[in-house]
């Protein structure tokens, strides 16, 4: 115990202390955790055919609104948002088939 520190205090201060360091063990968990469901988010898209692939990618990476994408495959906006949609669909389909 530090010289003219009360128990109550010194407990006070380990208490912060362990409460910092377990905040920064979660943070490094949680930005694993992003890791990993990055990886697993790339496995999927490599399962769609190039087209949705690369709409999924101009659009999540690239910041693209669907007009431009459109515009990008010489298609509609409204083509765009479906075959996005789809894209989104067969990944979540992907999903269910590994967890069951």
């Amino acid at each position: 115990m530090a010289s003219g520190s009360q128990p109550g205090e010194e407990a006070i201060r380990l208490a912060d202390r362990l409460k910092v360091e377990e905040a920064g063990f979660h943070h490094v968990e949680e930005e694993l955790l992003k890791g990993e469901a990055k990886v697993e988010f790339f496995k999927r898209v490599r399962g769609l055919d190039e087209k949705k692939r690369e709409i999924l990618y101009l659009r999540l990476l690239g910041e693209l609104s669907f007009k431009e994408i459109g515009t990008v495959f010489g298609e509609s906006e409204n083509w765009a948002r479906v075959t996005f949609y789809r894209a989104k669909q067969e990944m979540r389909k992907g999903v269910k088939r590994d967890e069951s």
